[in-house]
């Protein structure tokens, strides 16, 4: 080893250029040129070659008329001192090339007239400065290759790790090197004559004026890291200097162009952030990453394995995933763009997509889902009143009538599907009929959910009847599951005073009554509380469970999530939940029922999170390769934040049993409202349960059916669950502020029919 070159073969990043001259006068280039250890490669009489017929294009040189001139050309120039010696330290390799006017002549010959001489020239006073070399690796790539511009500023402050191996071109040697070292001696090995400047630290706010002018402005920004807050921050610098910036995201070859040198107002990533900045995207986890990485890409456009990708990020995956062809791919659009940009050819802000999937695609069968319902005729409705002669001896008057269906159509009801209409007929007779084209979903399974609704509203119409000094008999017709027919209310008569009924106090709470998803501080509710809830259900022949145990909540989070799960990898349960959500407060409005999302009370990365499976071939995915295991968690603060979580159970398994817990479940969610307490259902899992047990064909895979079996049996255990009971409803209560947002009720008129 030759000591006096210790540093340069252990460190160096960059190559040492020696004049040939220069042997007699450096000791190091002597030493390099006469060590044993130092490879020298000396081709310089085939470049000279090249370059001549770089200078006479028209000529056909035969290899004795070549050789003959590279002779000539020697004598013209003395070849001991033409051209340059070039060591690479980390290869000990010298190699002996063209002085570096003749080399750039040689080197992008190939390049013309894709690019003219005179825009090579031009392109050689650019600047470029390249944040992020883990994609960016490419795209330097690319741009020395082509000599895109004079001088390269490089920023990183990362190594290579093995994972990385998927997409950065180096080799197993180079684990635990800089990445910006390794980009800079590839580039070198190309171009050792073209300018590089490293950041070895990467960007921060203490470099990013240096990074972006030091030497004088850059030209133009390219931004491939990952650090939200850094992606922001240079921005917002570039864009006070009139800098351009592109980005490559490696998904669907989307490049992104802000042209902030004319267009200084600009808002920075299209005003896709809102009013987010650099200081509010410091210290974001790799969870709340996601969100805002969904609003600078756009939700919609992100390709479908990368939402796939990114509900997988801490679950199957470690970190963002990244593709070697769409990282070279990137590479060349952007390399393609910052040439027009940095030549003046036209290229305006916003967005182009080079997606390959789209280009070289193949049929394929993708999840749908059916949106429109066939509607039954008013005759039709009216067909299925039961036949009797059941009359009213009070009438109501037609404000009575709607005042008294408006407060019974606040009923909760699956996915608020509302899914009754009323018939009041000639004899003063008020008729609920199931309106099963409404209700129809896979978690109404034998019409369970929409009975459920039926007992509630019933419970409504008791409360608010008697309050308004009304008697009343409901006269019941469903006796087995799938009968249309549900109940019908007689109305005896009418007195001067208030009708007294047991619990007639909770007719208070009727209009507070709402599903309020908020997550805040768990606060416990007293003994006497959850006596007060268990006895409103016993009235009515129904059991009340509770769990408060935070160690049985941490147990039914995850049964909960993966049960949510196995609901949207089901056909019908994805379609059913795509139907139900109203992803827009014009939606909402517009159809008044289902659920509004700002009910759902979501963070943003939950929120992301649903809007990722809005794709059906997200779920698609999940489903074919045993994926999704993200939407498990989307769940856990709501019950891990509840104050208890409540059962309701009954000892039958028949429709009078769910009519009865409706009731049920009305009068604790009302007793819950006027005590503070919040309520949210958390049963869909149960409804699953019920048809797994059930019916033979479910839909599910027998992986998925062993475990819903599973997750059953775990739920068991935690409330005690017996075959002497059959579980019927589950709601978390909490103490919660009032939410955000009210679900919509469809207009009285569409719901009753007046005879």
């Amino acid at each position: 080893m030759f000591s006096n070159t210790q540093i340069y073969l252990e460190d160096q990043v960059f190559p040492l250029i020696f004049k040939p001259t220069d042997f007699s006068d450096s000791m190091i280039f002597k030493e390099l040129f006469n060590s044993p250890e130092v490879r020298l490669v000396d081709q310089l009489d085939d470049q000279v070659g090249e370059l001549l017929k770089a200078i006479n294009p028209s000529r056909s040189f035969s290899e004795t008329e070549l050789s003959a001139l590279v002779t000539q050309f020697f004598i013209d120039h003395q070849r001991d001192s033409y051209g340059n010696w070039v060591y690479f330290p980390w290869k000990k390799v010298l190699v002996r090339l063209l002085p570096e006017e003749d080399f750039i002549r040689v080197r992008t010959q190939r390049n013309n007239y894709k690019i003219t001489p005179y825009e090579q020239q031009e392109l050689r006073k650019k600047k470029i400065g390249l944040i992020g070399l883990s994609v960016g690796q490419s795209i330097a790539f690319a741009i020395a290759l082509e000599r895109g511009c004079g001088e390269l500023r490089l920023a990183d402050f990362d190594t290579l790790e093995l994972s990385n191996l998927n997409r950065i071109k180096a080799g197993v040697i180079d684990l635990g090197v800089e990445k910006v070292v390794l980009a800079a001696r590839e580039i070198s090995e190309i171009d050792p004559y073209l300018k590089i400047t490293l950041f070895r630290g990467g960007i921060s706010e203490s470099n990013i004026e240096d990074f972006l002018s030091n030497g004088g402005d850059l030209d133009l920004l390219i931004d491939e890291c990952d650090s939200l807050d850094i992606k922001a921050l240079a921005r917002e610098r570039a864009r006070a200097k009139r800098i351009p910036v592109l980005m490559e995201t490696s998904d669907r070859g989307m490049l992104d162009v802000e042209r902030f040198d004319l267009e200084p107002k600009r808002e920075i990533f299209h005003g896709l952030m809102g009013n987010l900045n650099y200081s509010n995207l410091q210290g974001l986890t790799s969870q709340q990453k996601v969100p805002m990485a969904l609003k600078i890409t756009g939700i919609k456009t992100v390709s479908t394995r990368m939402k796939v990708s990114l509900l997988e990020v801490n679950q199957t995956l470690a970190s963002w995933p990244q593709l070697a062809s769409a990282v070279y791919l990137g590479g060349a659009s952007v390399s393609h763009a910052s040439r027009k940009l940095l030549l003046g050819e036209k290229l305006e802000s916003g967005r182009y997509y080079v997606d390959l999937d789209e280009l070289i695609k193949k049929d394929h069968e993708t999840i749908s889902f059916n949106t429109s319902k066939s509607e039954k005729t008013e005759a039709e409705f009216i067909r299925l009143v039961p036949k009797g002669d059941l009359t009213s001896a009070y009438i109501l008057a037609k404000k009575e009538l709607i005042f008294l269906i408006e407060k019974a159509n606040t009923a909760p009801s699956g996915g608020n599907c509302q899914p009754w209409k009323w018939i009041f007929d000639q004899r003063g007779v008020l008729h609920l009929i199931h309106d099963k084209d409404k209700s129809e979903s896979f978690l109404d399974y034998l019409g369970t959910g929409s009975l459920l609704a039926f007992g509630a509203a019933l419970e409504i119409i008791k409360l608010v009847t008697a309050d308004l000094s009304i008697d009343i008999t409901v006269h019941y017709h469903i006796h087995d599951f799938g009968e249309d027919a549900i109940a019908s209310i007689v109305f005896n008569s009418k007195s001067d005073k208030p009708i007294c009924i047991s619990n007639g106090s909770l007719v208070k709470g009727i209009d507070l009554r709402c599903t309020n998803r908020k997550n805040e501080k768990r606060e416990l509710i007293t003994p006497e509380e959850i006596q007060e809830f268990k006895s409103l259900a016993n009235e009515l022949g129904i059991t009340l469970e509770v769990s408060d145990y935070v160690e049985d909540l941490e147990k039914l989070a995850p049964i909960l999530g993966g049960m949510d799960r196995l609901r949207l990898l089901h056909d019908q349960g994805y379609s059913d939940f795509m139907n139900e959500i109203r992803w827009s407060d014009d939606e909402a409005k517009d159809t008044k029922d289902g659920i509004d999302i700002a009910t759902l009370e979501l963070g943003n990365t939950e929120r992301a999170a649903i809007g990722l499976v809005r794709d059906p071939g997200t779920v698609e995915f999940f489903r074919k390769n045993d994926l999704g295991y993200g939407l498990t968690k989307i769940s856990d603060q709501t019950i891990l934040t509840s104050s208890a979580v409540m059962m309701l159970e009954a000892d039958e398994y028949n429709p009078e049993a769910f009519l009865k817990s409706g009731a049920a479940l009305q009068r604790i969610w009302m007793k819950a409202n006027l005590s503070g307490f919040s309520i949210q259902p958390v049963s869909a899992s149960l409804f699953i349960f019920h048809r797994v047990n059930r019916q033979e064909n479910t839909g599910f895979t027998p992986s998925e059916k062993s475990q819903i079996l599973h997750f059953k049996s775990q739920l068991n255990t935690i409330f005690n669950l017996n075959k002497l009971r059959e579980e019927m409803f589950m709601v978390r209560i909490n103490k919660a502020s009032d939410p955000s947002m009210r679900a919509f009720r469809r207009d009285v008129s569409e719901s009753l029919i007046i005879l």
